[in-house]
């Protein structure tokens, strides 16, 4: 626990730094690498005796797709492009595959697409939030997927840990509890209106009702993206996607919700936008 806060305290100011005075391409560089790692983990852990190079087309893929997306009017050529010459390229495997004694399976197929087209079209929000005509924006909305998913899980960790009875998905993730998840709605909300307190200081207009909504919402994605990947784990008895951060386990890890709650921080930035 005590490597966790660590790393976490650590690790935090530095995102902050990057996201407020780096341009939104050095950011895309950031979440490329995550999506990368992300796509990189769930291939090895998901289909261990598929070859290795399904994971570098994955990956490959999973760096540019973020990137991309920081190039607004081209980013969506760029991205589209590259999902279909992932899918192309593996479809083609399992036609050839036929021409041997291994062949390439249908599932397999599946799980690339998904690890290098699906899961980082999902992170790329990340970047998508970023592209805002007013420039003073882009700092202040990018933040707000990490403040709805790093409170949500903090609150759900240290609410689950101090007050947490009853448990609601036992056999998907034996530590999750009713307590915990509420615990992690209200801190989401309560560092989402925090957040807006702050900004309103520094003269920014800001509605606190839809950062409620933000708060609310985005944990909730936040919690359901949790068990989306700990349900892949249970599928394959795997303990952690990694130990590549010390304290989190894989990249996986300790980025699974926010594949969830990007996008849905994302939707309601369209639908609700609470900064201006």
């Amino acid at each position: 626990m005590i490597t966790r806060i660590v790393v976490a305290v650590i690790a935090i100011p530095l995102l902050i730094l990057l996201i407020f005075l780096a341009p939104l391409w050095a950011f895309s560089i950031l979440v490329g690498m995550i999506s990368a790692g992300a796509a990189w983990e769930l291939l090895r852990c998901t289909d261990i005796n598929s070859p290795v190079r399904f994971r570098v087309y994955a990956s490959a893929v999973a760096m540019a797709t973020p990137i991309a997306c920081a190039f607004a009017s081209e980013g969506s050529v760029i991205t589209n492009s590259a999902m279909y010459l992932l899918a192309a390229a593996m479809f083609l495997e399992l036609m050839l595959s036929l021409r041997k004694q291994e062949r390439v399976s249908v599932e397999t197929v599946v799980r690339v697409i998904f690890a290098g087209g699906v899961m980082p079209l999902f992170l790329s929000a990340l970047v998508r939030i970023g592209l805002r005509e007013d420039d003073d924006l882009t700092s202040v909305y990018l933040l707000l997927p990490f403040v709805a998913t790093f409170s949500s899980d903090s609150g759900a960790y240290f609410a689950g840990m101090f007050h947490g009875k009853k448990k609601i998905f036992p056999n998907l993730s034996p530590n999750k509890t009713l307590e915990g998840c509420i615990g992690g709605f209200v801190s989401a909300i309560a560092m989402m209106l925090l957040y807006g307190f702050v900004l309103a200081l520094l003269n920014f207009e800001v509605n606190y009702l839809y950062l409620a909504v933000y708060g609310l919402l985005g944990s909730l994605a936040c919690e359901f993206g949790d068990l989306v990947f700990s349900s892949i784990k249970r599928q394959y008895g795997i303990k952690d996607y990694g130990n590549l951060i010390p304290g989190h386990g894989g990249m996986l890890d300790r980025f699974d919700s926010i594949h969830f709650t990007a996008p849905m921080i994302e939707l309601l930035v369209l639908l609700l936008p609470a900064i201006a």
